[in-house]
């Protein structure tokens, strides 16, 4: 059977990987009026967050306008139970504050043009803990810290256009820049039952990443009242690099210097990640001038991620939102969506398994409108459990692994 005090030496050698987490195609939702929907924007995308969605809906767009989420403040924590001397949970914060989307249009002629950027994807994580006497695995003290930040931008132009009274097409090209950096520290004293020995692990890894990503969206009215969106996209890399370095040193206070030690050099690779093709349909009902309902269905391949997570599932997530005007000067909108993994669930018996957890969100929030602006403030709410595999070479353990996040944001839009 494997023994928690093994745990702590496989732990001190699998810094790189430890903090892999659940991938998913849903990360952000973006927008003004859409961000309230729970992102069911596919067939509306009448407003600059129609470039991220679907850009065919930015045609519909009767005058210019500009939209912005002028904050966007999110919060979430991971839970990993149980994984110190069996007892003991590791738990993951991350608290940001983001300007996540900023989006222009503008009627030219026959053609609506727009300039969007984006943040599709962002990740602050946080962790230090201490922990003491655990005296199951002879440690005196065990201190942890971890610190990671991973953020997407689609920065780049689109235009649309209508091609009759009833369908629209357009076209979003994106600059896809990817950046992210991971540090993980941790520090293990035993006791005297172990000799008093000291580890000390340290592991550094960054990713850059450049590309693009074309979207092409339609959207068809077959009557006033009722609309269908539809549109696709893939991310292209041009180039992908990642550069790490993983240094350790176990002392034996009976000696000088370091007993056990890993060589410290730097190392950098290249590397072709292959992100989805991802199709978006959607359908908008409009019963009365007051009320809509809008549902979008979310398709993302499955791929391969040569940088650390290997096969990667398709997925299938849904969304759906309500907007209601009860008074010329004020709506309300709510949403549900979901967020699932694009990696294996977790077998016990198995190695090397990046974590999984499908996530679900809820979303609402309130706009006033005034002489062609308006502002929103809102809130999201996340929550999704599954497994994670902490220890990649160790296959008779897997954690629970508990997330629960929270997101409040304040945006507007001005119509000129």
């Amino acid at each position: 059977m494997f023994r928690y005090g093994t745990a702590v030496w496989l732990f001190l050698g699998v810094a790189p990987y430890l903090f892999a987490d659940a991938g998913r195609n849903i990360n952000q939702i973006v927008g003004d009026r859409a961000i309230g929907m729970a992102g069911a924007y596919a067939a509306v995308s009448d407003d600059p967050s129609g470039m991220y969605y679907n850009p065919a809906g930015i045609a519909y767009s009767s005058s210019a306008n500009i939209s912005a989420n002028v904050n966007t403040l999110q919060s979430y924590a991971i839970t990993y139970d149980d994984v110190v001397a069996g007892e003991f949970d590791y738990v993951r914060d991350s608290f940001q504050v983001l300007p996540n989307f900023f989006g222009v249009i503008q009627p030219l002629g026959n053609y609506t043009v727009g300039f969007s950027s984006t943040i599709v994807d962002s990740v602050r994580e946080k962790q230090s803990q201490t922990f003491s006497d655990l005296t199951a695995i002879n440690v005196d003290k065990f201190v942890f810290n971890f610190d990671r930040i991973d953020t997407t931008y689609n920065v780049g132009p689109s235009v649309a256009r209508v091609l009759d009274n009833k369908l629209a097409v357009g076209l979003s090209m994106h600059l896809h820049y990817r950046s992210a950096e991971s540090i993980s520290n941790q520090h293990i004293k035993f006791s005297a039952a172990s000799g008093n020995n000291i580890s000390w692990n340290n592991s550094y890894a960054e990713i850059k990443e450049v590309g693009i990503r074309p979207k092409l969206g339609l959207i068809w009215s077959p009557m006033q009242s009722l609309s269908f969106g539809l549109s696709a996209d893939k991310t292209f890399l041009i180039s992908g690099n990642l550069t790490s370095q993983v240094s350790a040193c176990g002392t034996d206070l009976t000696n000088i210097g370091c007993q056990t030690q890993s060589d410290p050099s730097i190392t950098a690779t290249a590397f072709e990640r292959d992100y989805p093709w991802q199709v978006r349909m959607g359908g908008a009902w409009f019963p009365s001038n007051v009320l809509l309902v809008s549902a979008d269905l979310i398709y993302n391949s499955p791929t391969y991620d040569d940088s650390g997570d290997g096969v990667l599932l398709s997925t299938v997530d849904g969304a759906l939102g309500v907007e209601w005007y009860w008074s010329p000067k004020w709506a309300l909108r709510s949403g549900l969506y979901t967020a699932n993994a694009n990696t294996p669930e977790l077998a016990l018996g198995s190695i090397n398994q990046a974590g999984h957890v499908d996530l679900i969100g809820a979303t609402v929030s309130i706009t006033r409108f005034n002489q062609g602006s308006s502002i929103s403030l809102g809130t999201l709410l996340n929550y999704g459990q599954g497994q994670s595999q902490l220890f990649p070479t160790v296959a008779s353990l897997l954690q629970t692994t508990t997330i629960v996040g929270g997101t409040v944001f304040f945006t507007t839009s001005y119509r000129y």
